[in-house]
């Protein structure tokens, strides 16, 4: 977990602080990605101690009231304050849904129905974690390379898209199993499947946002 000291924040410009968030939050969605992981390979005790660490870590929560207070004061900046905000807000909405996913996810301890689906899984599970480490780069990079930021939230973008269509073929899977198969545990792992690419959406989405910084300081 990133621990961090309130004198060191102090001292943190604004685009530090701001990569010290997202690094946050990716740490914890990572986090998230890993508990997902545990879960496929029936490991519970370890698949409870990752997601809880989601749960129970709020040392973002230090990280923006020191980003808060520092743009407040600042007379001078690349970016608007609203544009910076907007970003902060964005970043802590991964947070938002990460916690939301982890939450549902310890409510019942769900046992995937076969190794042909757990591989599906896995496959949009990693793509998860490359658009997630993809949007900490694309963040860092909208101070000082605006093109970067640009052309990686285009990957995202293009990753989010086929995660959608695997998303679609391991829901027509989850569709044709025997109905038999306990109605509990099907809504559970289609809203499971669902949530996941919730939170690629939001990624996709800030990805297009990035994008949308990007152009508009490139012209201006």
């Amino acid at each position: 977990m990133i621990e961090v000291e309130e004198k060191r924040l102090q001292k943190l410009s604004i685009d530090e602080l701001t990569h010290l968030f997202i690094d946050s939050i990716n740490e914890q969605n990572l986090k998230l990605i890993e508990g997902i992981e545990f879960l496929i390979n029936e490991d519970f005790e370890n698949f409870k101690i990752s997601l809880n660490y989601v749960i129970q870590t709020t040392t973002e929560i230090q990280i923006k009231k020191a980003f808060e207070r520092k743009l407040f004061k600042s007379k001078k900046s690349s970016f608007t304050k609203a544009d910076r905000l907007k970003t902060f807000a964005k970043i802590n909405d991964i947070k938002n849904i990460g916690e939301f996913l982890a939450n549902r996810l310890l409510l019942y301890r769900v046992v995937f129905p076969d190794d042909k689906f757990k591989l599906q899984i896995r496959n949009i599970i990693g793509s998860l974690k490359d658009i997630s480490i993809k949007i900490v780069k694309a963040v860092k990079s909208i101070s000082s390379d605006l093109e970067s930021a640009h052309d990686i939230s285009e990957e995202i973008k293009d990753e989010r898209r086929r995660m959608r269509e695997a998303e679609w073929q391991l829901l027509n899977r989850l569709w044709n199993y025997d109905m038999d198969y306990l109605s509990r545990t099907f809504l559970y792992l289609k809203q499971f499947i669902e949530q996941i690419m919730m939170l690629a959406d939001h990624f996709k989405n800030f990805a297009e946002y990035i994008q949308f910084l990007s152009t508009k300081y490139l012209i201006f």
